[in-house]
């Protein structure tokens, strides 16, 4: 898994690429601790590189929302690949934070 970050008309882009596993996920969560707590910004994770998510990874991006929230910046997820928006779905997870289709309707949206 590959992790990084950038500023987007005031967002913090997250791109993952890869698998969030219950290997990765601690990898994500540390890294996330390390360069994301407190978020400055508005949060949006990038998913369109990530073609696996466990459990373990659906915890990390509850992590992600709860970190947002406590620090009053939006978060949202955009580009998943159709087998992780369907996880999603099943879980519930979509109902928790918006999800977009694109880059720039997450930017925008975030900014709102």
């Amino acid at each position: 898994m590959d992790i990084s970050s950038y500023n987007r008309n005031g967002s913090t882009i997250i791109v993952v690429v890869g698998r969030i596993d219950a290997v990765t996920s601690a990898e994500l969560s540390k890294w996330l601790d390390e360069e994301i707590t407190p978020p400055e910004y508005n949060v949006i994770l990038d998913c369109s590189e990530v073609n696996y998510v466990s459990s373990a990874g659906l915890r990390v991006m509850l992590q992600l929302t709860k970190l947002a929230k406590q620090n009053g910046v939006a978060f949202s997820l955009c580009r998943p690949q159709e087998n992780l928006r369907e996880v999603l779905d099943i879980s519930g997870f979509s109902e928790l934070f918006p999800i977009h289709a694109d880059l720039d309707q997450a930017v925008l949206a975030n900014n709102d």
